[in-house]
C-alpha cells in the first residue's frame, strides 16, 4: 500500500536515502587536516556576501569610510560565532548541521532607510530589537506554519529584489564625477558578463565560485583602468584590531523607529522561512540512512539565525541568515561532518582580525559591487520564485502572489498616492518589500480564517470520550453533507487515530484538539496533540513492510494507512501534528 505525499513546506516528508558518494556524516569524524581545508574552501565561497553586503550598505548610506573596516570585522565575528552555534547545537539553539550564518542581502533595503535616518548604529539597534521575532517564530512554528508559508516568504523575497535592484544599479552605472561613464560601463557590463559565462559553461566546481573569480576579475579589469586604490593595504597590518569603533546603539527614537522596525520585523520572519527550507534540505544529504525531517532541529536552526542577528546587532553590523552555499558544497565533496564547520567559524573571527584583507574589500570598486550584486539579487529572486512555486500553484496561491507581487510593486515605484503617505512611515510604506509583504501575510491570514468548511473540536484524553467525537464528526457531517461512504471513514480513521494517541502515557496536557475542513469534497483531518506517542509514519512503514502476521493492537493502523491519504505526522516543540486527507471516491 501506497500514499500520496505532499506538505505545506515542501518535502516536509522524505524517506529518500542520503547521497551514495557521501564520504562522512554529520556525526563522523573526518582528519582535522580535511575538515580545516574544507572549511577553508567554504569560507572563501561566502566571505564575499558577508563582507560585501554590509559595505553596499555603509557605502551607499555614505557612511564615514573609516569605519569599513569595523563593519567588515563586526560581520565576519558574527558570522564565525553564528556558524558554530548553528553547526555544534547549544541545548536547542543550533541545527546540528553544517549550515553557515553570514550577512543577509535581504536586509539591505531595510538597513539602508535605517542607515540614513540614523546611522549604522540604529541599524545595529533594529537588528537586536528585531531578533527575538525570528527566535518566536521558531518557537510558534506549529501554529504559524499555516499562515507564514514559503508562499508568503517568496513572496517577500521577491519583493526585496524589486526593492534593492536599484541600488545594485546605482552602484554599477558610477557615482565618481571623476571617472568616466564609459569605464563604469566596461568594467560592471565585464564583470557580470564574466560571472554569467562561469556559470553558464561552468561546471559545478566552478559555477560554486563564479561569484568570487567574477569580483576578482571586474576588480583587474578596474585596476587597468585607473579605477582601484590600494594605497591603504599598504598601511594595514596583516593582524591586529579594526580602526574605526563601534557604532553604539542609537537609544533616542526617531518619527521614523516604527516604520523601519516593522520592515526589520518582517525580512527577519522571511529569514525563519528561508532557514526553514535549508535546515530541512541540509538533514536530507547529510544522513547515512535518512527517514524524515527532524523539526526539533529545524526549531533549533531558526533560534540559531535569531541569535545570531542578536549578536551581529551586538558588534555593530547588519543582521545575518543561514546561508545555503554549504548544501551543494555537501553534495559534491561528500563530506558534511561537524568538524567542517567548527573549522570554518574559526577561519571566520581569525579573518576578522586581518585590517590588511578589510582595506582590500573597501576598496573594490563600485561597479564590481554592483554587478556583483546584481547577480546576488538574480539568484535571490529565483530562490523565491522557488519557495513560492513549493506551495504549489492554484486559486489561492495566484491571489497571494498577484495581488501581493503588484502590490508592492506600486508602492515601491510610489504609484499608489504617494503624498498622503506621512513622513514618519514613509520608510515602511514606501518600501515595496514591506507592504507587498504585509499584503502577502494578510492575504495568507484570511484565506487561513475562512470559515467555509472548517471545524474544530477539543476532546479529552480517554477512549469513553470517543462519543463526544462521533457526536462532533456526525455534525459536521450534516451541515457540510458529507456523503455516507466518506462519513464512514472518517469515523473509521479518526476512531483508529484517536485510540492510538490515548494508548500513550507520557503528554503535556490532558486534551486534544481536532480540526476537520472540507474543500473540493476532500476531508482534510488534523489531530494536534501533546503525547509522546511514537511518530506515526515510522510506524507505518514498518507496518507496510512487514510480509507475516500482524498485532492485533496495530490493525487499527493498518486501516487508518488503508482509507487515508497523505499522512503526516510532524513534531514541533514536543506538539504533534498529524493530519491526512479523506478523497471522496467511493
Amino acid at each position: 500500500m501506497q500514499n500520496k505525499k505532499s506538505s505545506t513546506f515542501k518535502d516536509m516528508k522524505n524517506r529518500s536515502r542520503a547521497p551514495g558518494h557521501l564520504l562522512y556524516a554529520v556525526d563522523e569524524h573526518p582528519p582535522w587536516w580535511m575538515s580545516a581545508l574544507l572549511g577553508l574552501q567554504l569560507v572563501l565561497l561566502i566571505v564575499g556576501p558577508i563582507t560585501i553586503t554590509p559595505v553596499v550598505v555603509a557605502r551607499v548610506a555614505e557612511i564615514d569610510p573609516g569605519q569599513f573596516s569595523w563593519i567588515i570585522f563586526a560581520s565576519l565575528v558574527a558570522s564565525g560565532i553564528g556558524t558554530f552555534i548553528q553547526v555544534r547545537r547549544v541545548g536547542k539553539i543550533g541545527s546540528g548541521y553544517l549550515l553557515f550564518i553570514g550577512s543577509s542581502g535581504a536586509f539591505i533595503a531595510c538597513s539602508l532607510a535605517a542607515a540614513e535616518v540614523g546611522g549604522m548604529s540604529l541599524v545595529a539597534t533594529m537588528a537586536v530589537l528585531s531578533a527575538p521575532l525570528q527566535i518566536l517564530f521558531g518557537l510558534f512554528l506549529g501554529p504559524l506554519r499555516r499562515i507564514i508559508t514559503p508562499l508568503v516568504g517568496g513572496v517577500i523575497i521577491m519583493l526585496i529584489v524589486v526593492s534593492v535592484l536599484s541600488i545594485a544599479l546605482d552602484l554599477m552605472s558610477g557615482q565618481q564625477e571623476d571617472v568616466p561613464q564609459s569605464h563604469y560601463l566596461l568594467v560592471s557590463v565585464g564583470t557580470l558578463v564574466f560571472i554569467l559565462l562561469l556559470a553558464v559553461f561552468g561546471n559545478r566546481v566552478v559555477r560554486l565560485w563564479s561569484l568570487v573569480l567574477g569580483i576578482f576579475a571586474g576588480t583587474l579589469m578596474a585596476s587597468f583602468l585607473g579605477m582601484t586604490d590600494f594605497s591603504g593595504l599598504a598601511g594595514e597590518s596583516w593582524a591586529g584590531l579594526p580602526s574605526g569603533s563601534w557604532p553604539g546603539f542609537s537609544l533616542v527614537p526617531a518619527p521614523e523607529f516604527l516604520s523601519i522596525y516593522l520592515a526589520f520585523a518582517l525580512v527577519t520572519i522571511v529569514g525563519g522561512v528561508e532557514t526553514l527550507g535549508d535546515s530541512m534540505a541540509i538533514q536530507k544529504i547529510s544522513q547515512r540512512n535518512f527517514r524524515k525531517i527532524d523539526y526539533e532541529r529545524v526549531q533549533g536552526a531558526i533560534y540559531a539565525d535569531g541569535t545570531s542577528n542578536a549578536i551581529a546587532g551586538a558588534l555593530g553590523t547588519i543582521p545575518n541568515t543561514t546561508y545555503s552555499n554549504a548544501i551543494p558544497a555537501v553534495e559534491l565533496t561528500g563530506v558534511s561532518a561537524r568538524r567542517v564547520g567548527y573549522c570554518a567559524a574559526l577561519i571566520l573571527v581569525l579573518l576578522a582580525f586581518s585590517p590588511k584583507m578589510a582595506a582590500l574589500i573597501a576598496a573594490i570598486p563600485s561597479p564590481v559591487i554592483g554587478a556583483f550584486l546584481f547577480v546576488l539579487l538574480s539568484m535571490l529572486f529565483v530562490t523565491g520564485i522557488k519557495l513560492a512555486a513549493s506551495y504549489g500553484l492554484n486559486y489561492e496561491s495566484g491571489i497571494i502572489i498577484g495581488v501581493s507581487f503588484w502590490t508592492g510593486y506600486a508602492f515601491e515605484n510610489q504609484f499608489f498616492f504617494p503624498d498622503m503617505i506621512p513622513e514618519a512611515a514613509e520608510p515602511f510604506m514606501a518600501n515595496g518589500m514591506a507592504m507587498g509583504g504585509l499584503a502577502a501575510i494578510l492575504l495568507s491570514l484570511l484565506f487561513h480564517l475562512r470559515p467555509a468548511g472548517q471545524a474544530s473540536f477539543v476532546v479529552e484524553r480517554n477512549v469513553r470520550d470517543f462519543t463526544r467525537l462521533q457526536n462532533f464528526i456526525n455534525e459536521y457531517a450534516t451541515a457540510r453533507k458529507v456523503a455516507p461512504y466518506q462519513l464512514q471513514k472518517l469515523h473509521l480513521t479518526a476512531e483508529e487515530l484517536f485510540a492510538y494517541l490515548c494508548a500513550s502515557e507520557e503528554f503535556k496536557a490532558p486534551r486534544m484538539q481536532v480540526n476537520l475542513r472540507r474543500e473540493n469534497r476532500k476531508i482534510y483531518v488534523e489531530f494536534i496533540d501533546s503525547s509522546s506517542a511514537r511518530d506515526l509514519d515510522f510506524v507505518l512503514e514498518e507496518l507496510e513492510e512487514k510480509d507475516g502476521e500482524v498485532d492485533p493492537a496495530e490493525l487499527g493502523l493498518l486501516l487508518l494507512g488503508k482509507y487515508a491519504e497523505n499522512i503526516r505526522h510532524i513534531k514541533i516543540g514536543g506538539i504533534n501534528y498529524i493530519s491526512f486527507d479523506l478523497p471522496d471516491e467511493e
